[in-house]
């Protein structure tokens, strides 16, 4: 049983069509709203529901109209959304890579992703307001919508937590982390490297070794804010350092779900699975062996929905056409266990 938290919420009754994250491809989202047959207020006409595993924004060209789209959308009780870490990111005001529509000036961002649509200044406070209602987890009896991982350790923490707020306690957990840290063996060695590396963590070209006490921050880090854990995942050690997302990585994701070994489904985004065979980089060798339709875990009761339509900027880049990406958005119909894409390719979810 799930402990009780206030950042834990119900999924509405009735059939549902979750959709992995968005990332700001505001048409992609259009795209696959249509072939679900939703109007351009998100109605539907059999009364279906739409549901986000969070990430909505930052990369795509138009992260503002999709935020907007599904902020007015749950307003009309049309969708529900959980957070990703992307969404807590602008909550904590901590800019990331790919975050310059919202946080500016970042001329590295707007070298790598404009054109791109950024967030007037006069709306930020009103967008906060209603990010912070979102929740960590939707569920209902028959299903869990979490972003990255669905801890029970972690859940817990938060439940125990009580009725503190969301932004108080990420930060009382940042806070006790950061007072550990302080207290490790870790400690001035991690200040030491990030002083000598500062520059050449965010430069790709520059050659990386592997710097032990930013991985031991990194992996400490992913553990110690159940938050995070949640929304980010945990980590274990790299096999070597490697650039992604702006910065050299020494810490890899963890596929938590070959450990859960419940009955109930849960559906998750973050990970950016893949539709078609690609060559893999050694730091995700252990997330996904199974095929792109393919449920993941102990009890093959775990569904990635990132399709990394997040990484179209990419093709953008290279003049690559929508009808050639590799990089998806895709949503699970349920209870029918049917993936539907944006470009209208329809398959089975296989266990």
């Amino acid at each position: 049983m799930t402990p009780t938290s206030p950042l834990f919420q119900t999924l509405p009754a009735g059939p549902l069509d979750i959709i992995g994250d968005v990332h700001g491809e505001w048409a992609a989202l259009q795209a696959l709203l249509h072939h679900l047959g939703y109007d351009e207020q998100g109605r539907h006409p059999q009364g279906r529901k739409l549901v986000f595993v969070g990430d909505l924004c930052d990369r795509g060209q138009d992260s503002p109209a999709v935020l907007d789209w599904v902020t007015q959308a749950m307003a009309a009780e049309r969708a529900w959304a959980v957070l990703g870490n992307h969404e807590l990111n602008l909550l904590m005001s901590d800019p990331k890579d790919g975050s310059g529509w919202y946080f500016q000036p970042r001329p590295q961002d707007e070298q790598r992703y404009a054109p791109w649509q950024h967030y007037p200044e006069q709306h930020k406070a009103a967008l906060h307001a209603q990010l912070q209602q979102w929740p960590l987890l939707l569920q209902r009896a028959d299903l869990r919508i979490i972003h990255a991982a669905w801890l029970p350790e972690s859940l817990q923490q938060i439940a125990d937590a009580g009725t503190m707020p969301l932004l108080a306690q990420y930060r009382h957990w940042e806070a006790d982390f950061h007072s550990q840290f302080q207290r490790s063996e870790w400690h001035d060695a991690y200040h030491q490297e990030q002083q000598h590396f500062q520059a050449a963590l965010e430069d790709e070209s520059h050659p990386m070794a592997y710097l032990p006490a930013t991985g031991a921050y990194d992996l400490l880090r992913s553990h110690a804010n159940p938050i995070r854990a949640l929304t980010c995942g945990v980590e274990i050690e790299a096999p070597a350092p490697f650039y992604a997302n702006g910065r050299w990585r020494f810490t890899a994701r963890s596929p938590w779900w070959h450990n859960y070994q419940q009955a109930t489904p849960v559906l998750i985004g973050h990970y950016w699975r893949t539709w078609q065979t690609q060559p893999t980089p050694p730091h995700r060798l252990t997330l996904f062996t199974e095929a792109a339709q393919a449920w993941q875990g102990a009890q093959q009761s775990v569904f990635c929905l990132d399709y990394s339509v997040g990484a179209r900027w990419r093709e953008r880049r290279n003049g690559v056409p929508t009808s050639r990406s590799r990089f998806h958005l895709a949503a699970m119909r349920w209870p029918e266990q049917v993936l539907v894409r944006d470009d209208g390719t329809v398959s089975t979810a296989v266990r």
